[in-house]
Order: C-alpha cells, then sequence, then structure tokens
C-alpha cells in the first residue's frame, strides 16, 4: 500500500528507447524523488543506484573533505545493523553493494537477484537514510583520511594537481581534492558529519535508477514504500559558481623529486555544454591512446617525456582541459614551445579525416564497452540526469560526438585554447 502523504502526483510517463534495447521510464514522486526505470527482463540481475547531488561542490572551505568522510561511514554501520550484521544480510541474500563520491555528486547502490530486490531496498535505504555514525567509527576513519591526503603529496602528478586546482579555482570548492585538506578533516565532529548527511541526503535531492528484470509498476510500488519514511525537510543543490582562472605562471620547487612536471590548463565546457563532444575529441587526439599527438610527437619523436597526456574531466561547473608531462627540467622550454605548437596546429590545421574517424570510433568503442553490463547502463542513466543533459542523453553523447566535424575541431580548439591558462611547472630543488 502506498502511503497517502507518498501520493504519485504526475500522470505523465516520459520514456525514452536507447539503442542498447528496451524503454528507459522516468516518474517525479511528490517529496522529490526522481526515478528511472528500465527493465531488462533476459537477465535475472536488478542494480539499484541512489545518485545524490551532495559532492564536495557543495562544502564550504571549512567543510573541505565533509562528504567523502560522511560517504565512507555510511557502510560502516546502521541504527540497526553493524557493520558486520550489514555484511551477513547482504552476503545472504548474495547482493553486492557499492559506494562512490565525486566532486559533482555520490553514489549508493546494490546489486541483487530479482527475487531479492524488496530485501536489498531495505537495506540500501537504511544505509542510505539511518547511518550510525559511531563515535568508534569516525576516529578509526579520520587518521586514514588525513594519511590519504599526505600520501598525495608523495607523487608528483597529485602534487602537481594540488598546485594546479588550487590556482584555477580558486576558493571554488574544486579548488581542493575530494579527500579535503589536512587542515580540516582532524576538526570534524559527529555532528559535522550529522548535519551534512541530513542537508544533503534527503529524496528531493536524489535521482533513483533501477535497470534489471522487475517491473516499472513494481518498482514504483518499492520505491514509494522504502523511500516515502526518509523525505525530511527539502534541501535546495546550492554552489558557488566557478569564474574562469586569469592567466597564471607557477614555478615551485619541491626537492622530494628528482625529475620535473609540467602541467598546461584551459577553461572547458561543463558536461551539459553543446561543445563538450568537440573537446572530448580533441582530447582523444592530443591524448589518451598510443597515437595520440602528444605521445607520438614529445615521446616518440623527441624523447622529452616520461609520461605525457592529456585530460578533460567532465563536470557540472566550469571544467578544465589540461595537457600533463613528466621529464628533465633540462626539457622544460622545449617541451612547452612543442604543446603550444600542438595546439596552435589544431585551431590552424583541419584535422584529417582519417583521424577524426579513427578517434570518434575510439571514443565510441570504449562508451559502448563500459555499458556492456546493468550496472554500467543505470550508471550512466542516472550520471546524465545529474549532470544536467538529462538522462536520455546517453544516447544522443554518440550521436553528437559521430557528428562532430573538423570545423568544429578548429573553432572549439580556437575557442578555448587562449591565453588565459593556468601553467605549473615542478621543478627539482637543484634547479
Amino acid at each position: 500500500m502506498i502511503r497517502k502523504h507518498f501520493i504519485l502526483t504526475t500522470a505523465a510517463l516520459f520514456a525514452c528507447a536507447l539503442s542498447y534495447g528496451g524503454v528507459v521510464n522516468t516518474f517525479k514522486f511528490d517529496n522529490g524523488l526522481m526515478l528511472i526505470h528500465k527493465e531488462i527482463s533476459d537477465n535475472p540481475l536488478v542494480t539499484f543506484q541512489i545518485f545524490s547531488r551532495g559532492g564536495s561542490i557543495n562544502e564550504q572551505a571549512s567543510q573541505a573533505g565533509l562528504a567523502q568522510f560522511t560517504q565512507g561511514l555510511l557502510m560502516q554501520g546502521t541504527k540497526k545493523r553493524n557493520a558486520e550484521q550489514l555484511a551477513r544480510d547482504l552476503e545472504d541474500i548474495g547482493a553486492m553493494m557499492s559506494s562512490d563520491i565525486s566532486n559533482d555528486f555520490s553514489t549508493l547502490g546494490v546489486s541483487c537477484l530479482d527475487e531479492n530486490a524488496e530485501k536489498s531496498v531495505e537495506i540500501l535505504c537504511d544505509i542510505a537514510f539511518n547511518p550510525a555514525f559511531e563515535d568508534k567509527e569516525i576516529e578509526k576513519e579520520r587518521p586514514n583520511i588525513v594519511a590519504a591526503i599526505k600520501a598525495r603529496q608523495d607523487r608528483i602528478f597529485q602534487a602537481a594537481d594540488d598546485i594546479f586546482i588550487k590556482a584555477f579555482y580558486g576558493d571554488h570548492p574544486y579548488s581542493w581534492p575530494d579527500l579535503g585538506k589536512a587542515e580540516t578533516v582532524p576538526g570534524f565532529t559527529r555532528k559535522d558529519i550529522e548535519n551534512w548527511h541530513r542537508e544533503h541526503f534527503a529524496v528531493n535531492n536524489m535521482v533513483l535508477v533501477v535497470f534489471g528484470k522487475i517491473s516499472f509498476e513494481k518498482t514504483k510500488s518499492l520505491a514509494a514504500k522504502y523511500f516515502s519514511a526518509a523525505a525530511g525537510a527539502k534541501v535546495s543543490d546550492t554552489f558557488k559558481q566557478a569564474e574562469p582562472p586569469k592567466k597564471q605562471l607557477i614555478k615551485k620547487k619541491l626537492p622530494k623529486f628528482k625529475q620535473a612536471f609540467l602541467m598546461i590548463g584551459f577553461p572547458a565546457p561543463r558536461a551539459n555544454d553543446r561543445d563538450y563532444a568537440a573537446l572530448k575529441v580533441i582530447n582523444a587526439i592530443l591524448g589518451g591512446r598510443m597515437s595520440g599527438r602528444l605521445f607520438t610527437e614529445l615521446r616518440e619523436k623527441l624523447s622529452l617525456a616520461y609520461e605525457v597526456n592529456s585530460f578533460y574531466p567532465s563536470k557540472r561547473e566550469l571544467s578544465r582541459f589540461v595537457v600533463y608531462m613528466g621529464l628533465e627540467a633540462k626539457n622544460l622550454e622545449l617541451a612547452k614551445k612543442r604543446i603550444f605548437e600542438l595546439l596552435d596546429e589544431l585551431k590552424q590545421t583541419p584535422v584529417s579525416e582519417t583521424e577524426l574517424s579513427e578517434t570518434k570510433n575510439f571514443i565510441r568503442g570504449n562508451y559502448l564497452l563500459d555499458h556492456q553490463t546493468i550496472g554500467r547502463k543505470s550508471w550512466y542513466c542516472g550520471w546524465w540526469e545529474i549532470m544536467g543533459a538529462g538522462y536520455a542523453y546517453d544516447e544522443k553523447y554518440l550521436d553528437d560526438l559521430m557528428a562532430v566535424s573538423a570545423s568544429d575541431i578548429r573553432e572549439a580548439a580556437n575557442k578555448y585554447f587562449s591565453d588565459k591558462f593556468v601553467q605549473v611547472e615542478i621543478v627539482p630543488e637543484n634547479n
């Protein structure tokens, strides 16, 4: 029986037939919960995934790392089950939990046999809405996080990246690692953690994605039964807007490293921007594979790099397009010169049809390969919804990708590879 205060408020049902088969249905409940469902009847598995708009993007500077800390404690026991009982109950029904968090969102999910769907949802909601946050578990987790934060400085890529994102994002939450800061994590109290959980694990702040051998009607019934009790106070998804950085050239001596490291990054569009697909193609042309221009030129031809690549992370807010390389300090000037020449080539010279076709097929193939399981198919629908493009963009993305032309590449390169970049050089002490 659906509780009265959880009446389904919309009769409209939106469906989208995705290219990998079946129909995706959505429903919005009166407490704000968004449900995305797809029945896959030829497989006995079901996956339930909660996407919550509560990542580090929602933190204040004094809360840096609080989202990660809270997420890590969810699996350490609830008010009715300790960690051992949780593990036993999941084992008894052959279910598997998953938990993750990023800058922009957090996820909590369970995969199970269809016959154990209701029990699995009950456990999932117990973890999501009734965590114990026991003092002993908090104090057990705290030193692990602090140690992980400090360990970042032992790896040159992460040390350089910490300097880079601070310069690039200023006081925006993207400017600190998901783990937080060594100066903030030690001060978090149980009350801080409970407040964060209450403020960000509200159902109106969530998207529930359910794929597998379960009907839409049964899914709605289970969602109504187990998510209604957690309605609570509605919260808003608020976060600071990121501003494009000014040009910055930073040189830092770090004596613990014997090699140099270079990062050059430009402001780039968020995941729901019209230029997103073109920038993903540019990223694959430059890096991401052995035949990328950066690897071919800077490592194979010129032997300048120990490692070289580029990345363009998908973000809800302002993203960044970064070229990085590890090298000897004596090669820095030549490496920088050649990197900017490679970027200028993209601005001035059209990409050949062969290179463009091969690059798009590379991205498309990897994208489809990552859709082979029910869990990953459901994850992508939830991810696109949370990122602001809408769940149906999981299909349209490949259409946009394959439509990217050589002129689109030139236009995007000229638009984003401007003089408003941040450059970080890490050099050994004796340089």
